[in-house]
């Protein structure tokens, strides 16, 4: 492995084009290390930036990858400006933008600057290359965060293993379902089938949830007991899907409103469409158990 001080490094770095009026932030090489942590809803590997921060790349369930740096230090810039793939120091080469991504979050308040849909930085990493962000501070002074891809390679295949066993969705996305259902019928649509097995799943694999809560309601059609009674029916064919796939029935919670909280005009027909509906409610556990 080749190894150099920090002071060394950063002359190397400075010598290249673009660096010359940057303040560049980097671990040194014999220091640089990535560590991978995983489980069936989020993946991630991280990295010290010595004396400035964290690096993490994220993959969570039912999200693109994503890059996060958090750094007091982020609280002095004012803006991001572009980021970069660039050779590692004892290679050449030119330094290429990547145009790849998605939106870059970026609040100096809290410290923290996430770039969406970054599954192509990973995969610079692990072919090799290094990445350089820019950002500009308050005097129009432009600072690089470099990360080395210094062992990166081990940790980068437990994060591909775990990246391609996630949960298809996260709990923000399945925490409150409603699933509709056609005039006069209780049928679970198999587009609704689907959905409810991806919630089925995240409950059996996650084990953070307690309590699973099934509200029927109708449309204004009909009498009382009719609205009811139909209401009723829907929230259990739901619960049944949701037993069918693996749920334990004392999980499950099931409540009928008929008519009595419409979400949309039931004069029209779109509206009574939205009425007719079963909203799905996850529950975590307390943190007190």
């Amino acid at each position: 492995m080749v190894r150099r001080s920090v002071a060394t490094l950063l002359m190397l770095l400075a010598s290249t084009q673009g660096y010359s009026q940057e303040k560049t932030r980097i671990s040194a090489l014999d220091n640089s290390q990535w560590t991978y942590n995983g489980n069936k809803t989020m993946c991630s590997i991280s990295h010290e930036i010595e004396t400035f921060g964290i690096a993490e790349i994220i993959a969570e369930a039912g999200e693109e990858t994503r890059l996060e740096i958090k750094s007091n230090e982020l609280k002095k810039q004012v803006a991001y400006r572009s980021i970069y793939e660039i050779s590692p120091v004892w290679a050449t080469g030119s330094e290429k933008p990547i145009y790849d991504i998605g939106m870059i979050d970026f609040s100096p308040i809290t410290g923290e600057l996430v770039i969406h849909q970054a599954g192509s930085v990973f995969d610079k990493l692990k072919n090799g290359t290094w990445i350089k962000v820019l950002l500009k501070d308050e005097r129009q002074i432009t600072d690089g965060v470099v990360l080395s891809n210094i062992n990166f390679l081990q940790p980068a295949e437990e994060f591909l293993k775990c990246r391609n066993n996630l949960l298809p969705v996260n709990y923000q996305q399945v925490r409150n379902s409603e699933f509709y259902f056609v005039s006069g019928s209780t049928s679970v649509s198999r587009e609704s089938l689907r959905a409810l097995r991806g919630i089925s799943e995240y409950i059996k694999e996650t084990a953070s949830i307690s309590k699973v809560l099934i509200d029927g309601h109708s449309d204004n059609r009909g009498r009382t007991g009719v609205k009811l009674r139909m209401s009723r029916e829907r929230a259990e064919e739901v619960a049944a899907a949701l037993i069918e796939f693996g749920i334990p029935h004392k999980m499950i919670q099931i409540r009928s409103h008929g008519d009595r909280y419409p979400i949309a005009d039931n004069a029209q027909e779109l509206g009574r469409k939205k009425n007719r509906r079963v909203t799905v409610r996850l529950i975590k556990k307390s943190a007190a158990g």
